[in-house]
């Protein structure tokens, strides 16, 4: 008796082990999804929100747009707030903490402040602006637009108060396409693949075939998309310093 009371317990059901959650994406039917796995073995989870146009997350907190719509969502991917937007796309970028995230929405030419749990339009403290590549949000204080004058990528960097001047420098050696991390990195490619340009000014090379035409996104903290625009294929960069990898999201062609 005493045996077989010992042996009940490993015949209980045991609690099903989740795999953890990398971040989400938007997947080639412009769905949000959730993205979970390790390093190189990844499962996309099912779709939660359908006919996206952008998305981001940080780990925390999500930003997507619809064609009409700016929304930030959870660590789940329900939507926690909404407002009316100008059509089109949005470029995205979250503060050091990944609690707070502004959008740029280039057919308005206007930049949105997510303060945590609402939205405020940013008074606009420039004019018209050459082609937006990426954005970046520093400090709480200040907003950075990354942007092309002919052959060259300047960073514009804008006060978010009342007081502050703005600020330019040029991003010598940076191509787009292109993105800008919390961390103060750049992300963008060259003629061998993936550039990982730290905010020291070093640089981390990872070689990687990529598509012809491609867009990048924050997946989260230390992951960001890579969604081919010809295509279904989407891939991932590992930006984690001493980790930095790039790899092959499921669904994708070989």
């Amino acid at each position: 008796m005493v045996a077989l009371v010992a042996a009940l317990p490993s015949a209980w059901p045991q609690p099903a082990i989740a795999p953890p959650q990398l971040g989400f994406v938007r997947d080639g039917a412009s769905a949000l999804r959730p993205v979970y796995g390790v390093t190189g073995s990844f499962i996309l989870g099912s779709p939660l929100d359908g006919k996206i146009v952008s998305e981001a997350f940080s780990g925390s907190i999500g930003l997507l747009k619809t064609d009409s719509s700016l929304a930030a969502f959870d660590s789940t991917g329900k939507r926690v707030a909404s407002i009316d937007a100008a059509q089109g796309p949005a470029l995205f970028a979250f503060s050091p903490g990944g609690n707070t995230a502004l959008a740029y929405i280039p057919s308005s030419n206007s930049l949105i402040e997510w303060r945590g749990s609402v939205f405020a339009p940013v008074p606009a403290k420039y004019e018209e602006l050459d082609t937006v590549l990426a954005i970046g949000f520093p400090t709480t204080l200040e907003a950075a637009l990354m942007i092309q004058r002919k052959d060259t990528i300047w960073e514009l960097n804008l006060p978010l108060g009342k007081d502050g001047a703005i600020s330019q420098h040029a991003l010598i050696g940076v191509h787009a396409p292109m993105i800008g991390l919390p961390t103060g990195d750049i992300v963008y490619s060259d003629s061998h693949g993936i550039v990982v340009r730290r905010s020291d000014g070093t640089e981390v090379h990872i070689a990687a075939r990529l598509p012809a035409r491609f867009s990048l996104q924050q997946m989260n903290q230390n992951w960001v998309q890579v969604m081919d625009l010809n295509s279904s294929a989407q891939f991932a960069i590992h930006t984690a310093p001493g980790r930095e990898g790039f790899y092959r999201l499921p669904g994708s062609p070989q």
